[in-house]
């Protein structure tokens, strides 16, 4: 079992924990057997794409300041032995 596997089936049990207990309020909690389950459907999927965006651009993000920040080290060490070579 892999990483992502691992992560999948987390993330489905999550989401399969969510679902209980959304399903368990609505028919317990006295106000809420009339509560729009379509409704919460949709600002499930809403929130749940607006997290990935966000998880997606910082993965991102992070990929980009790692490759800047080899790229300077590189080139740190290759004006540092070209200097050294120079003298």
């Amino acid at each position: 079992m892999n990483w992502y596997t691992s992560a999948s089936q987390f993330l489905d049990q999550v989401t399969e924990a969510q679902r209980q207990f959304f399903q368990g309020a609505t028919s317990n909690i006295p106000g809420m057997s009339g509560f729009n389950n379509e409704s919460m459907r949709k600002n499930l999927d809403d929130s749940l794409s607006f997290q990935e965006k966000i998880v997606n651009d910082t993965l991102a993000f992070q990929e980009n300041l790692a490759r800047l920040t080899l790229e300077t080290q590189k080139q740190f060490w290759q004006n540092y032995f070209s200097m050294l070579r120079n003298k």
